[in-house]
């Protein structure tokens, strides 16, 4: 699929009369060939010597490529590379700059078949700085996981560059439902064991957690959420938030954390009637859920704090409604019986007890449409939908004014999808410690089907 990018909008120079236009598709073969020869182009700036005279000159004929200041790009991904910048030749780093600007923009899987391409090309994939500018750029929803009876089946929204190596996910110890699944990485729970496990599906890494103290129930609800300040410090330390029912009616919660590799029980207990399992979603450090009551559920498994919050639009009868993340904020899209659809984010001053829902969209739906029902997503901003029309069944990607952005024919019944993203987040094991890469063999295997794809 030949999707482009224009970095910079055009001018990714300082000097005015110098405008350098990079528009380039997935496949991006200039950026390639600049990046695979870069290990040369290394050694032989490294080896002669500039002075610091004839460097200047050359800066100040080049000019350097910087991202333009009206670039609508995610200032905090472009920003992450001048935490920690690397030591490099003059030549090599103005390269290494255009490629921060255009790899975390591209899809997982290109990402990954690119590794293939050089040293310094699988060293800069593989850096943490990459890993999180790339979840740092939000991006629509890959696909969609879903409920196939005795088993499970996966949509991608943008094949071939969405699809997954093993979408089964046969790789796990045991067959398993999936419970979550937040920035790429998926839990699942085991059918015979009743184990957690993580995954990431588009790198196939995955690790099982321990046993939780408490016995959770079938109709256990799971969100994985990543502490914000752990993934800026580039740990990608994860939160698997368990509520699950104590009483019926009263519902309690019990939390892994990758950085202690333990379970915590929670104090908090919330009498909600019941939580909508399929509804969980996470926001940064938060997670969500509907309940019965036609409300929002929320959880802090940091401070072990819940809030109840009603649900917007709350006023009119008549709402199908359903959570999601938008770019980095809690979304409802809601059904009108009209055909009406409306989307609000969650909005706050800086402070958990001072929310409001803000409307971000709205458009009607005709009648053709026949009986259109919101589906959780998360990503930037677009909504997904199940919509049937006449006896065709169909996922329908739309953005928050209607318009039309991917669209399948979906034979099977409307129940139980789960949105993934496809990301290149490790998985973090107890065995290592930290992050740890696939195996060698694993990664000539996603790059060869990436490449044949």
């Amino acid at each position: 699929m030949a999707d482009w990018i224009l970095i910079g909008d055009g001018n990714l120079s300082n000097e005015e009369d110098d405008e350098i236009t990079i528009s380039t598709p997935y496949d991006i073969s200039d950026l390639v060939i600049a990046l695979s020869s870069s290990d040369e182009m290394d050694k032989s700036c490294t080896e002669s010597e500039y002075s610091s005279d004839e460097a200047d000159a050359e800066e100040e004929e080049e000019g350097d490529y910087l991202p333009d200041e009206d670039s609508n790009y995610s200032e905090i991904g472009d920003d992450v590379f001048d935490i920690a910048p690397p030591v490099m030749s003059h030549k090599l780093e103005r390269i290494n700059r255009i490629a921060h600007l255009v790899l975390p923009r591209l899809p997982a899987k290109t990402l990954l078949r690119f590794k293939s391409v050089s040293p310094n090309f699988k060293n800069l994939i593989s850096s943490p700085f990459m890993v999180l500018s790339h979840i740092l750029h939000p991006k629509l929803v890959s696909g969609l996981f879903y409920d196939n009876g005795d088993s499970f089946g996966y949509v991608s929204f943008d094949p071939p560059l969405s699809n997954l190596p093993d979408a089964s996910l046969s790789y796990l110890p045991e067959p398993s439902n999936i419970m979550a699944s937040t920035l790429g990485v998926m839990c699942l729970r085991g059918l015979q064991t009743l184990k957690y496990y993580m995954t990431n599906p588009t790198t196939k890494q995955w690790a099982e957690l321990p046993q939780p103290n408490m016995l959770h129930p079938d109709d256990v609800s799971v969100v994985v959420v990543f502490d914000e300040p752990s993934v800026y410090n580039f740990s990608g330390d994860y939160r698997v938030v368990c509520a699950y029912p104590v009483i019926e009616g009263v519902w309690t919660f019990e939390t892994f954390s990758s950085g202690t590799w333990a379970w915590t029980q929670s104090s908090e207990i919330c009498a909600v009637e019941n939580i909508l399992s399929e509804s969980g979603t996470a926001v940064g450090a938060m997670a969500y859920w509907r309940t019965t009551m036609e409300t929002v559920l929320s959880y802090n498994p940091v401070k072990d704090r819940t809030n109840i919050i009603p649900r917007p639009h709350s006023e009119m009868a008549e709402v199908w409604w359903e959570l999601g993340e938008m770019d980095g904020k809690l979304s409802v899209t809601s059904k009108l019986h009209e055909k009406m659809i409306l989307v609000s984010t969650l909005e706050s001053a800086n402070n958990e007890e001072m929310l409001h829902w803000e409307k971000v969209g709205s458009f009607w739906l005709s009648n053709d449409h026949g009986d259109p029902r919101p589906i959780q997503s998360q990503g930037s901003a677009a909504l997904v939908f199940w919509e049937e029309k006449k006896f065709l069944r169909e996922l329908v990607l739309r953005d928050v004014q209607g318009k039309v952005l991917r669209k399948f024919d979906y034979p099977n019944n409307y129940h139980d999808f789960v949105p993934y993203i496809s990301t290149l987040v490790p998985v973090k094991r107890s065995d290592a410690g930290t992050s740890t890469e696939p195996s060698v063999n694993n990664n000539d295997e996603l790059s060869q089907e990436a490449s044949e794809t």
